[in-house]
């Protein structure tokens, strides 16, 4: 294993702020935090509120991804 940490080459700066995915999987992560916890979305700030719902949807979708199996016990 190499241990010269000195090559990693750092992130450009136009990509500090992350990727699609990365927001979501920060969304996700905050809303599954803040359901386990039980915390109240009032709590916290409009732009944090926002993050939660976005994670939640993800979390708990309306419709079932899956159809129903027939048959199936």
């Amino acid at each position: 294993m190499r241990d010269d940490f000195d090559t990693i080459p750092d992130r450009p700066s136009e990509r500090r702020d992350g990727g699609a995915l990365a927001r979501i999987y920060h969304d996700i992560g905050l809303a599954a935090v803040a359901e386990a916890l039980t915390l109240s979305p009032d709590d916290f700030e409009p732009d944090m509120i926002r993050s939660l719902e976005r994670g939640e949807f993800y979390l708990l979708p309306d419709e079932p991804a899956l159809a129903p199996v027939k048959g199936a016990a």
